[in-house]
């Protein structure tokens, strides 16, 4: 029998590499030095509602029974903020609406191709991989989103302002936070990728999940710094 906790740590070791490079990605701190459009945090908001909107009914569908549901339900809906009590969808709309956008303009949003490719691997995993695999993937990729949106936090907290009176609050950053102030996912995820090794699933299908969520996940990034024309 496959050992989860060790499979994970080798997977870990073995994308540490692009890990690195999303942590360090140009775009939190383009912001922080205000080098980025308005637009650019319109793009980041837009492609962000089409991945929490795309995918969620089939995930829940498919996953949502032990040993996963618990697992599942809090990443789909949100850590309960720090501030307010706000969920994910409610953090995203009021930092939409900082932005000057409605709900509608993101419902309607001309998403990015290279952004939205993330949103397609949620679906294929939601519709063909494992919960293992699944999990596996998120596992490793939120650590990096969540380090990101807390850089990105910071850079419109301390830094960003479009006029001199519309710097970002906490409550227009909750979003972000909420993924950054993330509890440790490690105790949950491994009962469940376990529950996978044991009826079958392979460790190197675990890896080509992880590696593929890192791999979109970068190009993500990439695409919002493209789009800025930066």
């Amino acid at each position: 029998m496959s050992d989860a906790a060790e499979i994970v740590r080798r997977i870990g070791d073995e994308l540490s590499d692009i890990d690195r490079v999303i942590r360090g990605h140009p775009f939190p701190d383009l912001l922080m030095r205000k080098e980025l459009p308005v637009s650019a945090l319109r793009a980041f908001v837009g492609n962000q509602y089409a991945i929490i909107t795309r995918s969620v009914a089939m995930l829940v569908h498919r996953f949502g029974q032990p040993p996963s549901r618990d697992f599942l339900m809090g990443v789909l809906d949100g850590e309960r903020k720090a501030l307010d009590g706000l969920l994910v969808m409610d953090g995203l709309l009021v930092m939409a609406r900082k932005l000057g956008m409605t709900e509608q303009d993101l419902v309607t949003y001309d998403v990015s191709p290279a952004a939205f490719a993330y949103t397609a691997f949620m679906a294929w995993q939601a519709l063909y991989a494992s919960a293992a695999e699944f999990v596996m993937g998120i596992l490793v990729n939120f650590a990096a989103w969540g380090h990101n949106c807390g850089r990105m936090s910071a850079a419109l907290r301390e830094r960003h302002g479009f006029t001199e009176a519309d710097g970002f609050t906490e409550a227009d950053t909750a979003f972000l936070d909420g993924f950054a102030g993330m509890p440790p996912l490690d105790e949950p995820a491994l009962a469940i990728i376990q529950h996978g090794l044991d009826r079958g699933v392979t460790s190197a299908e675990l890896r080509r999940g992880a590696r593929l969520f890192q791999a979109y996940e970068k190009m993500f990034w990439d695409a919002m710094v493209q789009g800025a024309a930066v």
